[in-house]
C-alpha cells in the first residue's frame, strides 16, 4: 500500500519535525518538506496543492495555531490527506479532529504527543492496534501492606548498572534502579512497583529509601574508584517540595561524599510543570553541584522546550531508540535530533541500551559521551557492582571491541 509520494509536516519543535521526516522516510515516501509556521505552510500549499498528497499538523503554534490552519486549508480546497499529531489535551484532540471533518477535509486520524511509531502506524499503515499490543500475563499486584512489609524486611534495594565513557572506556559510575525481591514472588516488576508508589503517596519514602543504601554503597565505591557519579531516579512529583535540595545534601554530607559524586534523573512518566517550586528546586540542585538529568527522552512528555525552560545538565536517550538506531530510520533520526539539541544546550548525553557493537559505534559517530547497556554489564547488586569495578578499573579496551567485530 502506497501511503503517499509527498507529505508536508506543520510543527514549531524542530524534535518532532526531524522524528516525523524520518518516520516517512522509513516507508519509502518520495518527498518530505517540513515547516515550524503554518501561515508559510499555506503559501507552499497554495502554490502545490495538487502536489502534496499527506499534511501532518500540529495544533499549538505561534502565529497560526492548527485549528485556525484547518479552515485556510479548507477555503484552498484541499482534497489530499490530512492528520493531526499533538499534545494538547485529548478532548480538544478530539474536536479538532471534528472540525477537520466538517469542513470536509480528508481527514484520516490523530496521534497525541509524544508520538510512537506503534501510534503512528495506526493512523498511517491502519495498523490494528491489537497486533500492536500483545497480552501478556498480569505482573504482580502490590498492596500497602506488601510495601510496607518489604521496606521493613529490607527487601527492596538498588542495583547498578554501570556507564562508560564512549571515548575512553572507563566506568565514570553508574545508575541506581531499584529492585524488589519478594520471597515468595520473586522479583516484582520496578515498573509495578514505582507506579504503586507514584500513586499511593509513598514515592518520596521509596526514593529516600534507595537513596539512603546508595549512599552507603557510593562510600565503598568510591574508595576503590574515586572519580565516579553515581544516578538516582527522581520522581516529578519530589520536585514539589522545597526541601529537598537541602535533604539530599545533608544526607551525602552527613556521609562525608560531595554532590560531585551524584546525579539525579528526573522521570518522565509524569508531567514536569513548569512553575516557580520546581524551577527553583532543580536550580538549587545545579547550584549545589549535582548533576541533573532528564530521564528517557523521547517517550515521555519533553521536547525543545522542556530542555529550554529546566536546567537540566545531561540528558539520556531511552533505549527504545537507541537499541534500534542501526536498523529504523525513525530511531536514529530521534537520536541524531535528541544529540544536536543536547548539544547546542551545553548537555552531556547517555545513551541506554547498547546492547551490540553496531550501536556502540553509531553513538561514537554521533558524539554521545556515555553509554549504558548489556554490552558492558547489566544491573549488578552491591557486590557484584563491586567485582565489577575492580575488573575494569584500566577500563573496556574500545577499539579492540571495534576491530573485532
Amino acid at each position: 500500500m502506497m501511503l503517499a509520494n509527498s507529505v508536508l509536516i506543520i510543527d514549531d519543535d524542530p524534535t518532532q519535525v526531524a522524528i516525523m521526516k524520518a518516520y516517512f522516510m522509513s516507508l519509502s515516501v518520495a518527498e518530505v518538506k517540513g515547516t515550524s509556521n503554518a501561515a508559510e505552510a499555506l503559501s507552499f500549499i497554495n502554490k502545490h496543492n495538487q502536489n502534496i498528497d499527506l499534511i501532518v499538523s500540529d495544533l499549538q503554534m505561534p502565529e497560526m495555531d492548527g485549528v485556525e490552519f484547518l479552515r485556510h486549508l479548507s477555503n484552498l480546497r484541499y482534497a489530499g490527506k490530512i492528520a493531526i499529531i499533538s499534545g494538547v489535551k485529548s478532548d480538544i484532540l478530539e474536536h479538532a479532529a471534528r472540525l477537520a471533518k466538517m469542513h470536509s477535509l480528508n481527514f484520516i486520524g490523530q496521534v497525541s504527543k509524544p508520538v510512537t511509531k506503534s501510534a503512528l502506524d495506526i493512523v498511517f499503515l491502519k495498523v490494528e492496534h491489537s497486533k500492536l499490543s500483545p497480552k501478556r500475563q498480569d505482573d504482580y499486584f502490590i498492596c500497602q501492606n506488601d510495601f510496607s512489609k518489604a521496606m521493613r524486611n529490607d527487601e527492596i534495594e538498588p542495583y547498578y548498572q554501570p556507564k562508560i565513557d564512549v571515548k575512553t572506556g572507563r566506568v565514570i559510575g553508574a545508575e541506581a534502579l531499584v529492585r524488589w525481591h519478594k520471597p515468595d514472588v520473586g522479583f516484582v516488576s520496578p515498573e509495578v512497583l514505582i507506579k504503586f508508589a507514584e500513586n499511593n503517596g509513598r514515592i518520596e519514602e521509596l526514593t529516600f529509601h534507595l537513596f539512603n543504601k546508595t549512599i552507603k554503597s557510593v562510600v565503598e565505591f568510591l574508595q576503590i574508584e574515586p572519580d565516579q557519579v553515581f544516578a538516582t531516579n527522581l520522581s516529578p512529583v519530589m520536585a514539589k517540595n522545597l526541601a529537598l535540595p537541602d535533604q539530599l545534601l545533608g544526607r551525602i554530607r552527613a556521609h562525608g561524599l560531595k554532590p560531585e559524586n551524584f546525579s539525579f534523573e528526573v522521570t518522565e512518566n509524569n508531567v514536569l510543570n513548569l512553575d516557580v517550586t520546581t524551577l527553583e528546586v532543580l536550580s538549587r540542585l545545579r547550584i549545589l553541584e549535582f548533576d541533573v538529568a532528564i530521564d528517557d527522552f523521547g517517550t515521555g512528555s519533553s521536547n525543545i522546550q522542556t530542555l529550554r525552560d529546566f536546567p537540566y545538565s545531561e540528558l539520556k536517550i531511552d533505549r527504545a531508540f537507541v537499541s534500534n538506531a542501526t536498523s529504523n530510520v525513525f530511531s536514529e533520526e530521534t537520536v541524531r535530533a535528541a544529540v544536536s539539541l543536547s548539544h547546542e544546550r551545553g548537555m552531556k548525553i547517555v545513551a541506554e541500551g547498547v546492547e551490540d557493537i553496531e550501536t556502540l559505534q553509531f553513538i561514537r559517530n554521533q558524539g554521545i559521551e556515555y553509554a549504558q547497556g548489556y554490552l558492558f554489564s547489566k544491573a549488578l547488586s552491591h557486590d557484584d557492582y563491586i567485582d565489577f569495578i575492580k575488573t575494569n578499573l584500566t577500563g573496556f579496551d574500545l577499539e579492540a571491541m571495534l576491530s573485532a567485530a
